[in-house]
């Protein structure tokens, strides 16, 4: 379970509004604090799952042409944002997107 899927959760079943406010600290933090926090960012996995339902979508309708387009909008994103989590040290320094192994990672 993702830190916002966690905050949703709280927010809709016991009325906390910011999680911060009350522990003092958030929740992503409190999952690394556990060791428990995923090891994807939750921005990267979402548009990794995105580019795999793409795929799929490809792989049914190959002439869809927008499609094409928009995949490669998407994993323009995802090469963008793995070069920040890898300076930032939050993923692997060989961490690499390849659309074969995406899938792995999504599911």
């Amino acid at each position: 379970m993702y830190p916002s899927q966690i905050g949703v959760l709280l927010r809709d079943t016991a009325g906390i509004p910011q999680v911060k406010s009350v522990t003092g600290s958030k929740i992503l933090r409190i999952l690394k604090k556990n060791g428990i926090a995923p090891e994807i960012p939750e921005d990267l996995y979402n548009l990794i799952k995105k580019a795999v339902a793409v795929r799929k979508h490809l792989e049914k309708f190959r002439k869809d042409k927008d499609s094409k387009y928009r995949l490669i909008l998407i994993e323009s994103r995802i090469h963008r944002l793995a070069r920040y989590y890898r300076k930032a040290k939050k993923l692997p320094a060989n961490f690499k997107y390849t659309p074969a192994s995406a899938a792995t990672l999504v599911s």
